[in-house]
């Protein structure tokens, strides 16, 4: 009897034990049976034990985390800078400058010897009676060349701009240069020679016309001289200018409340430099031998070679005041700059009339007044267009023609004079802008 129970027995386990594996989701495929062991928790991924199969079919999912690990995330400097970035601006301009010429400045000194008004023949503008042609010994007259026909007008260029929002404002870069602008004087062409009188020519020559030289007035010693140019004579003006700054624009007050009118306080640093060269050279005939005719000469050169080299710099402040109107901004912006100027100055000279070299540099106080008045045209909310007026003046500067001084004094001993003068920089510029 006890046997039969026990066979009983094991049929009875041996029917429950597959119902009882399903329950606890094994190994076995198929769902659970509904209400069996419905509060376990599915295994953790990653924990040795596969998953179990979800409906028909036999793929198993795992969702992996985007952490890579180390050296595959972004640092937070990375991470600063690429929101830095993101909402960075960038200005593109063509430029249209003009700066200010030198006008009529002789290039040489003020001309002792009169100009009677009895003299026939016409004279130029700057031009006087010197003592004699040293070629033959009668009078002659002399033209005293000039800066009037170096222009600076029309200078093309390009002024890029950069800012990054930091903080409570920009962080505003900016760099612009101009097309290096390069003038010629031709005295050559000015440059005549004695005419004798001759009766018997066709047509008649009734009086003699007397030589036309290039002359530079000069005091040696006290004493007035020329500096002749009997066979040619050039000058050459060189003038190169660029400058770039750096700006800390804060928000405006009333910013993104709507009001049209803002005004957003600036400040920063400014660099600024002007160069400069005047170079003057030409051949005069050097007499040797007066009593022979025609007179004994012999070709020499004389040159001169006068250059300035301004680097301005220091802080400046302003303001950049706008107004917007539906898609048109009109904006203005004044800055001045109080710094200094480190300039360098150099004069060498080769027969005129002396060999010579001189050279300087200092520091002075050079402040720089800049205005930008422009119009913004926003096309889309990433880019736009503009057109601007640009003014600045600049103090305190060395130009070449100003650092030649014609009186040599007691001693004769140079030709150097460095002085200082201001510059107006003034023209349009067009470009466009793109915000991200």
């Amino acid at each position: 009897m006890s046997g039969r129970m026990t066979l009983g027995s094991l049929f009875v386990l041996a029917a429950l034990i597959p119902g009882f594996c399903h329950a606890q989701g094994g190994y076995g495929y198929g769902p659970a049976p509904q209400g069996a062991w419905q509060g376990q928790p599915p295994m953790p991924p990653g924990s040795g034990y596969p998953m179990p199969p979800q409906g028909p079919s036999n793929t198993i999912y795992e969702q992996l985390p985007d952490d890579l690990g180390f050296m595959h995330e972004d640092s937070p400097l990375e991470t600063a800078l690429k929101n830095l970035f993101r909402h960075s601006y960038y200005r593109g301009e063509y430029l249209l400058w003009t700066a200010s010429s030198p006008g009529n400045v002789l290039l040489g000194g003020t001309p002792t010897s009169p100009i009677p008004s009895t003299l026939q023949f016409p004279l130029a503008p700057n031009t006087y009676l010197i003592n004699s042609n040293p070629l033959t010994g009668n009078p002659a007259q002399a033209i005293v060349p000039s800066t009037d026909q170096f222009q600076l007008k029309n200078i093309n260029g390009f002024r890029a701009t950069m800012g990054l929002p930091v903080g409570p404002g920009n962080f505003e870069m900016s760099a612009f240069i101009l097309q290096n602008r390069k003038n010629h004087l031709d005295g050559t062409s000015l440059i005549t020679q004695e005419v004798p009188a001759d009766l018997l020519s066709v047509p008649p020559v009734l009086f003699a016309i007397p030589a036309t030289f290039i002359g530079q007035p000069v005091t040696v010693a006290g004493i007035p001289g020329n500096m002749l140019y009997t066979t040619s004579y050039d000058a050459i003006m060189q003038t190169s200018i660029w400058g770039t700054e750096a700006n800390y624009i804060l928000d405006a007050p009333n910013a993104g409340t709507g009001d049209i009118l803002t005004f957003s306080p600036m400040l920063g640093f400014r660099y600024f430099n002007y160069f400069e060269s005047l170079s003057q050279f030409g051949d005069f005939s050097l007499v040797t031998d007066p009593t022979t005719n025609p007179v004994t000469t012999v070709p020499a050169h004389r040159a001169s070679y006068s250059l300035s080299n301004n680097n301005s710099y220091g802080p400046q402040f302003g303001v950049r005041a706008e107004a917007t109107i539906s898609k048109v901004t009109f904006g203005a912006e004044p800055k001045i700059m109080l710094g200094v100027n480190s300039y360098s100055a150099s004069l060498s000279t080769i027969n005129a009339p002396i060999n010579s070299s001189n050279h300087t540099k200092g520091t002075v106080f050079a402040p720089i007044a800049d205005l930008k008045v422009y119009s913004r045209i926003n096309i889309s909310q990433y880019a736009h267009v503009f057109v601007a007026y640009n003014l600045m003046w600049a103090g305190s500067l060395s130009r070449p023609y100003d650092s030649i001084g014609y009186n040599l004094g007691t001693g004769g001993s140079g030709l150097f004079k460095p002085t200082f003068t201001d510059s107006v920089i003034q023209g349009l510029s067009v470009g466009a802008e793109l915000r991200f």
